[in-house]
């Protein structure tokens, strides 16, 4: 993860410069393709159709090659490639939503920690050894989208993405800061 990853940024700066509520709770999903089924596009799709989640914006990275995410309460940025911009959609979220059914060491996770922004995710390949429930984000057992509405809903109603920002933020320094990385990779070494 680049360094300025972990450099702290004005959360309403970041959510104003994107045009997000700073009403609502912001949920980033980021994906190459939202649509396919390996990353979750499926799942995403009945999330955001879902009525019991209320009072949120969703913010979408990546491409979505289907029409029907075109709902009032979504902001779809389309492929962003450049770091600075990824950086202020991480800041402006509360809460980065990773719906792929299996993942090993997603890039996405591991920035939105860094930025300090908790993630939900299944628990499912690697994300259990980078997401510690409610120290950095949630784990989902059953991998299926109820299972993930639920979950965020109860996230939602109990407001507890607020209280996660440090420990997230410390946990993904402890996961992901280069010194920590280039430290491990020596002692591996010798």
């Amino acid at each position: 993860i680049p360094d300025f990853f972990f450099e702290r940024q004005d959360r309403t700066a970041c959510k104003r410069a994107l045009g997000l509520s700073d009403e609502k709770t912001i949920i980033l999903c980021i994906a190459g393709n939202l649509s396919e089924e390996r990353k979750g596009g499926p799942i995403l799709k009945q999330i955001l159709r879902s009525s019991q989640i209320e009072n949120v914006q969703f913010l979408l990275v990546g491409q979505n090659t289907d029409d029907s995410f075109g709902f009032p309460n979504v902001i779809n940025l389309g492929f962003v490639s450049d770091d600075i911009t990824l950086r202020i959609a991480y800041y402006a979220a509360d809460l980065l939503l990773h719906p792929a059914p299996v993942d090993n060491l997603p890039n996405t996770v591991a920035e939105s920690m860094s930025c300090g922004t908790p993630v939900i995710a299944f628990s499912t390949g690697g994300l259990p050894e980078m997401v510690k429930p409610e120290k950095s984000g949630w784990l989902v057992d059953a991998v299926d989208a109820k299972a993930m509405i639920a979950k965020l809903d109860a996230i939602l109603v109990s407001r507890s993405c607020d209280c996660l920002r440090e420990s997230t933020r410390s946990h993904a320094k402890s996961l992901f800061d280069s010194a920590s990385v280039g430290k491990s990779y020596l002692e591996h070494f010798h």
